[in-house]
């Protein structure tokens, strides 16, 4: 895929890549007891989400992440191989791939989770600063706040080309403050808004995190839409009705048509709309599971 006079439309994406092992139990929860059910592997991280679906539309896409040194780490690098997802900057490390496990019961609630994120240390902020992806010619380059501020900082300073971040969850958004400034867009939801912004309303929050440096800003609204501004206009486009409420995996597919906006220098209201485009087309199918031969 191609943009403008032969130029090269590709994306750099920064931060986690793992292993999502989720249960789900058939049987009424009971602590201690063994449950029937079914278990999924899949290849996760938000960053190497937003990657997959930007690889899936036809551009480059590199991902920027810790690799372990297990049998886990040689699916998940597969699974980008399958995926179209470039690995040439990624830090390879001596720790296991990181792995995330959760338990849901039959209501599909979460009743524990354990992540093993050992390989993730190995980003440091002296690696992101030498590292020889910052210098290409990318049209925007996406961070996730699962890397801590000092590696953010790094990222942000080293970058030349448009930053696009999303803020993970509420509690991780905090490591984004120190580099609002630098950022052409931001995509929270409505609760991370809040946090970073102090404000309740959606048309309030934006305009915090503009007064806060932020170029452009998107707050996902779930099945309510998107709301967009940046200085010189604002607005809620709503989202597609969908035919089932589940939204798991739809802020990583948002996060990725924002991105995928900022890189064609889309104005905020058609980025907002490529964010809602890709949400939806997530949300029209099921997640992929690793083929059978990929799975642990």
């Amino acid at each position: 895929m191609t943009e403008g006079k032969g130029k090269l439309l590709s994306v750099l994406s920064v931060g986690g890549m793992n292993l999502d092992v989720l249960a789900d139990a058939e049987d009424a929860f009971r602590e201690g007891d063994s449950l029937r059910g079914r278990v999924h592997f899949r290849a996760g991280g938000v960053a190497r989400n937003v990657a997959s679906h930007l690889a899936k539309t036809g551009i480059q896409v590199e991902l920027l992440t810790a690799l372990g040194s297990d049998e886990n780490a040689l699916r998940l690098v597969e699974s980008c191989r399958r995926d179209g997802i470039g690995l040439a900057f990624s830090q390879r490390t001596d720790a296991p791939a990181p792995v995330y496990v959760a338990v849901h019961d039959r209501q599909g609630e979460m009743r524990c989770a354990v992540n093993d994120m050992r390989a993730v240390e190995s980003l440091t902020p002296g690696f992101l600063r030498g590292c020889p992806a910052f210098r290409q010619p990318f049209g925007a380059v996406f961070l996730d706040a699962n890397l801590s501020p000092e590696c953010l900082s790094a990222a942000a300073e080293a970058a030349d080309a448009p930053l696009v971040a999303d803020p993970v969850s509420a509690v991780k958004c905090e490591r984004l403050r120190a580099i609002l400034p630098r950022l052409a867009a931001l995509k929270p939801n409505r609760m991370e808004a809040e946090a970073l912004s102090g404000e309740t309303e959606p048309a309030r929050q934006a305009k915090g995190l503009l007064a806060a440096g932020v170029k452009a800003v998107f707050i996902s609204l779930g099945a309510q839409g998107v709301y967009y501004a940046d200085g010189k206009s604002e607005g809620l486009l709503p989202a597609a009705p969908l035919p089932h409420a589940g939204l798991t995996g739809a802020g990583d597919a948002m996060a990725a048509g924002i991105t995928l906006g900022v890189a064609k220098g889309l104005p905020a209201r058609e980025t907002a709309a490529l964010g809602l485009q890709f949400a939806a087309r997530h949300l029209r199918k099921q997640p992929d599971d690793l083929p059978e031969e990929e799975r642990p």
